[in-house]
């Protein structure tokens, strides 16, 4: 999944009128690399929120957000050299 500069500034938390406070799960797969899958996982353990509109399920941005941010940094390995 390609993130486009907007995925990533929204992300970050810039702040823009028009940014959303709730997203379809489709969306919010897109803006946070996250597979549907995992977002219904953090969903069903209360690490994100969502809302029902009709028939429609929206992620809340800001759980979104927090979620993203209390995950720990990735941490990296230099490759084996090879013998």
């Amino acid at each position: 999944m390609n993130m486009t500069k907007e995925d990533r500034r929204r992300l970050k938390g810039g702040l823009n009128v028009a940014d959303p406070i709730a997203l379809p799960i489709p969306d919010a797969q897109r803006i946070s690399g996250l597979s549907r899958s995992e977002i219904y996982r953090r969903l069903q353990a209360g690490d994100i929120q969502a809302v029902k509109s009709g028939a429609r399920t929206l992620v809340l941005m800001d759980s979104l957000r927090a979620h993203l941010a209390s995950l720990p940094p990735a941490t990296f390995r230099a490759p084996k050299q090879a013998a």
